[in-house]
């Protein structure tokens, strides 16, 4: 990847607005489900297309709709473009680098279909996170902060898998020494990272530390946290009322054994010496790169 691309791919990560879609020239055939409009491209939808999403749904609807509740009545938009090919041709003009969209305020999400179902669940997973999480940002016309926004993405995507993630397997073997200290972290932006290497760290952290403040224990306590932060509270405000955490740096030592313990079977297994020396991890493969638009307005079907 060519430095200007990795340039334009952490810029567009950085939550920029994509350019409104033309008229469409895509002939779409439509599915309807109990929760999705189901526009494919293909001639014949994606093996068991809407049982798939409706599955995936409950385990969304678990997760996060208390950040979306219009997500119980109202039903969400998802096209299949047939391929990648099409899918970048297309009339959402997507990036090169682009496998998925996510459009606020149409309640829309675009992703294509490589021909394999589980891939495809996992990037609908990625976009409909997206979708729902930033809508509760979206009422009070704000962003939620990037590590936030992609940490619970990428946990839900990890979710859609039907047995252990890649995020989850990945996050075992996480080297000590590509943890950055959580009060760098949070003030890190991906178009301030300089390869893909560091990117796809920064995503295993942001999968970490969310998962870490999105412990079935600790549920009611992230959504305090998020509408905290949603209300313009500082972070370390936000982490001292939700979780009695006195900033990151409160939060750095628990966090990191809570890393060090994560799927461990002894004491080794965040050590230089761990089992992540013979863990093949490229994380940047790993994530469904996205573009939420807030702004941008799309033809009516």
């Amino acid at each position: 990847m060519s430095a200007t691309l990795l340039m334009i791919l952490c810029s567009a990560l950085n939550l920029a607005a994509a350019e409104p879609a033309a008229v469409s020239t895509t002939a779409w055939h439509v599915k309807s489900s109990p929760h999705f409009e189901i526009y494919h491209e293909s001639d014949w939808s994606p093996g068991s297309i809407s049982l798939e999403l409706e599955r995936l749904y409950g385990k969304l609807r678990l997760s996060v709709s208390m950040f979306a509740p219009w997500m119980v009545k109202e039903k969400t938009k998802i096209y299949i473009y047939r391929s990648q090919d099409s899918y970048l041709r297309g009339e959402f003009k997507p990036p090169k680098w682009s496998k998925g969209l996510a459009y606020f305020f149409q309640k829309t999400v675009v992703v294509f279909d490589s021909g394999d179902i589980v891939k495809l669940r996992a990037a609908a997973s990625h976009e409909l996170s997206h979708l729902y999480f930033e809508s509760f940002y979206g009422e009070y016309l704000k962003y939620p902060p990037q590590w936030l926004n992609e940490g619970l993405a990428v946990l839900m995507e990890d979710m859609s898998y039907p047995e252990e993630g890649p995020w989850t397997q990945a996050l075992k073997y996480f080297p000590r020494e590509r943890v950055l200290p959580l009060d760098d972290f949070f003030r890190i932006r991906i178009d301030q990272l300089g390869s893909d290497e560091q990117i796809g760290y920064w995503y295993l952290e942001s999968f970490g530390v969310v998962s870490y403040l999105f412990r079935p224990r600790t549920r009611l306590q992230f959504v305090n946290f998020c509408s905290l932060l949603r209300k313009g509270e500082p972070l370390e405000s936000a982490l001292w009322k939700s979780y009695r955490l006195n900033g990151p740096a409160g939060m750095e030592r628990s966090w990191r054994e809570w890393v060090r313990t994560y799927g461990s079977k002894n004491d080794q297994a965040f050590s230089a010496a761990s089992p992540a020396d013979n863990f093949s991890f490229k994380p940047i493969k790993f994530s469904s790169f996205t573009i939420t638009n807030f702004n941008s307005t799309r033809p009516s079907r």
